[in-house]
């Protein structure tokens, strides 16, 4: 498995405060299943290290990994705030971007209220030559009144990254019950973990995997390409098209008595 999202870096967010918190992160990733990470530290207000400075820890890290003897594959990236992306120079983001390929970019969804200017985000992105994975959608309390809201950003190109843990109740039943509705609604492109400590939050990819497929009756082997097959296209900086679910309308259904306030156009 190849984990998109997580906070791996020690002493860079909130992240690990220790390299060696870092390595019992990786340890715990690679008994897991994981053989590949993006470090995705936040770049927001209070957490603002460079493009170069995320290049250099990772590099860091990698040299850190090795001596542990933890054979973890580590890529740099960014979970970037929609806030701080009007200050980013063209080639401030392709350093941000995944693996530096040039191509897609961490966008962090907000956890309160809904960013009014997505569209027009996500139509300037394309017209520079990026495209957007939107990050834990199923935790803003708009997308769980409203999971239809998204309709728009995944018909412009985005993709949506669920936190696995989201799936396991980690983050409180509104997260869970959005989380399974953006999956069997087929909006769900990428399982991440998320991870920001070796205890709480961990970098355990496989049972948020797990997770997930039961959500959506189905088994793990069926949604690896969410931790494999897109995660290498975004690495490459190649297009990634998600394979769309089969429909079911029994659960459908069911998910949409759980959201009385989606629109009548999302129940056809």
């Amino acid at each position: 498995m190849i984990d998109i999202h997580t906070h791996l870096l020690p002493g860079i967010d909130d992240g690990p405060s220790t390299e060696r918190e870092s390595i019992e992160m990786a340890q715990i990733a690679w008994e897991s299943g994981t053989r590949e990470v993006v470090c995705t530290p936040h770049l927001m207000a209070g957490s603002e290290a460079t493009a170069e400075e995320v290049h250099t820890a990772v590099d860091r890290m990698r040299a850190a990994l090795m001596k542990a003897k933890v054979p973890l594959q580590l890529h740099p990236g960014r979970e970037i705030s929609l806030t701080w992306l009007p200050q980013m120079t063209d080639e401030q983001l392709r350093r941000s971007t995944y693996g530096g390929a040039g191509r897609w970019l961490l966008l962090e969804m907000p956890f309160t209220g809904w960013p009014i200017d997505l569209t027009a985000i996500l139509e300037d992105l394309a017209i520079r030559g990026f495209q957007a994975v939107l990050a834990h959608p199923e935790r803003s309390q708009s997308v769980q009144r409203q999971p239809d809201r998204l309709r728009e950003a995944v018909g412009l190109g985005a993709l949506l990254q669920i936190t696995g843990s989201s799936f396991l109740g980690e983050h409180k039943p509104g997260a869970t019950r959005a989380a399974e509705a953006l999956a069997r609604l087929g909006w769900m492109h990428l399982l991440a973990s998320d991870a920001h400590s070796a205890t709480w939050r961990t970098p355990d990819l496989a049972e948020g995997v797990k997770a997930a497929a039961k959500a959506m009756d189905t088994e793990p082997t069926d949604i690896n390409w969410m931790v494999e097959e897109g995660p290498r296209a975004l690495l490459a900086g190649r297009e990634f098209r998600p394979p769309r679910p089969p429909a079911r309308p029994e659960l459908l259904e069911l998910e949409l008595r759980d959201f009385p306030d989606l629109p009548e156009h999302s129940r056809r």
